[in-house]
């Protein structure tokens, strides 16, 4: 067998190799995508609301043009126990902080130090790229 043939098919086995890893990645994407939003409708079927007491002190942490905002989160349970655990938290309620609105929480019952805001919402963008990425391999590697 000529080594052109044999360099013709590592390429082929290499290609393979590639479209396997994009498509693979592709699909852990997706499953992790599916599972966020998994948690956070979990999380507002069967979670508590709480209101956080307002946050003056907070830790901003720039990637570059998003922000995450980490701070001491303080709040009641329904049954009068304090929680205080720090926390990300998304730019929509530092709007509401620095409004002076009320900011909600939902809390686990069984464990109130897990909690997500209220106004946090869903994504598919971790869906949406898993699936081109997995398209994309597969078409195009």
């Amino acid at each position: 067998m000529s080594s052109r043939c044999r360099s013709m098919r590592s390429r082929s086995r290499g290609k393979t190799l590639l479209k396997f890893l994009g498509a693979l990645a592709g699909l852990v994407f997706m499953v992790c995508g599916f599972k966020f939003r998994a948690d956070i409708t979990s999380f507002q079927r069967h979670g508590k609301f709480a209101t956080v007491e307002s946050i003056d002190k907070y830790t901003e942490f720039k990637q570059g043009s998003n922000s995450t905002y980490t701070a001491e989160v303080h709040f009641k349970t329904q049954d009068g126990r304090g929680i205080v655990q720090k926390h990300s938290f998304p730019e929509e309620a530092l709007a509401d902080f620095k409004a002076g609105s009320p900011v909600q929480i939902i809390y686990l019952p069984d464990d109130p130090s897990t909690f997500i805001f209220a106004r946090e919402e869903p994504g598919w963008w971790l869906i949406i790229g898993g699936l081109a990425l997995a398209v994309a391999s597969l078409l195009f590697a």
